[in-house]
């Protein structure tokens, strides 16, 4: 079955996405191209086949409604929740979807369309022939592009890699925990902040209505003693990499951005001008304490959350 939770839930939580109103015609718009598209294959799939990812897609629309609620009606929206699968909330501030062509299609029309892509690749995942969108001309840096490096091969028990290996931009593994999710989050701190959780290993981007998206990261020894409040000093995509002085015995100097740089898709900088949020080019080290860097994101949530934070951004570590 595709994870059709994912598929979406990146789309609708990205920059410059829509209110409720235009989430539900992103849902419609991939409910019926779902079915057209299986329908017009030949041989056509069976009907329980095709219910079947039907019955997935709107479990996925209805867990993402259901987290989100907390964002756009405050804490009170799940005590009024229906069992409507469209993933529906009762009450007057939900409005009937248009089920013709988004109004605002102009200004989102770009996450629509990432939406629908993402459908259609996951739908080739499992072995059927679909139709699939061009890909956005300014997409963020190209971490999707990527590929894991064959075989490759871990020096450390807690999925490490060696410099210059390519584990990919995100791992299929890596505990439902640890994956990017809107989560409930009471907080004083203003939205935008960012808040690290050394211990749990949980990043957390402060959003309104008691709110965060949480990220999984891993924790380096670099940044073992970090605690308080820094801020981001600066931000770059794609950075170089110079080993520490512990791997310089076994690493032959630094490397530049690009796939199987440690310091991975983005690197946000602190301003103690020795800490700094990054991603990794092993992206099963999420949820573990490592030798060397930083706080580590796997590709695909630093290149999130680099679109989502700016210099002087707040970053809080416990």
């Amino acid at each position: 079955m595709v994870d059709y939770y994912s598929v979406l839930l990146r789309a609708v939580t990205a920059p410059g996405a829509g209110d409720a109103t235009w989430r539900r015609g992103i849902y419609e718009r991939s409910r019926d191209m779902l079915v057209r598209r299986l329908r017009a294959l030949r041989p056509p799939p069976r009907e329980a086949e095709i219910a079947a990812e039907q019955a997935a897609l709107d479990a996925a629309i209805e867990r993402i409604e259901s987290e989100l609620a907390w964002t756009e009606h405050g804490n009170d929206a799940r005590e009024s929740r229906t069992d409507d699968p469209s993933g529906d909330i009762a009450g007057d501030i939900w409005i009937a979807p248009d089920r013709g062509p988004l109004a605002s299609q102009s200004r989102f029309g770009k996450a629509a369309w990432i939406a629908i892509a993402m459908i259609a690749a996951a739908l080739g995942a499992v072995g059927y022939v679909f139709w699939a969108a061009p890909a956005p001309k300014s997409a963020p840096p190209a971490v999707a592009a990527q590929s894991p490096s064959p075989s490759p091969v871990r020096n450390a028990a807690n999925g490490e890699l060696a410099p210059g290996v390519d584990g990919g931009s995100n791992d299929a593994d890596i505990p439902y925990v640890f994956r990017r999710q809107p989560t409930f989050y009471r907080t004083l701190q203003p939205a935008g902040t960012i808040i690290v959780d050394k211990l749990q290993h949980f990043l957390y981007l402060i959003q309104p209505n008691n709110v965060a998206l949480r990220y999984g990261i891993a924790v380096g020894a670099q940044c073992a003693d970090l605690a308080g409040l820094r801020r981001i000093a600066s931000m770059t995509e794609w950075p170089s990499w110079q080993p520490p002085p512990g791997m310089l015995n076994r690493d032959p100097g630094a490397m530049p951005g690009g796939v199987g740089n440690p310091l991975g898709a983005g690197l946000l900088q602190l301003d103690d001008d020795k800490s700094r949020i990054h991603g990794t080019n092993a992206p099963k080290t999420i949820g573990n304490t490592v030798a060397f860097g930083c706080i580590r994101l796997v590709n695909d949530d630093i290149v999130d959350l680099y679109g989502r934070v700016q210099v002087s951004t707040p970053v809080i570590v416990n």
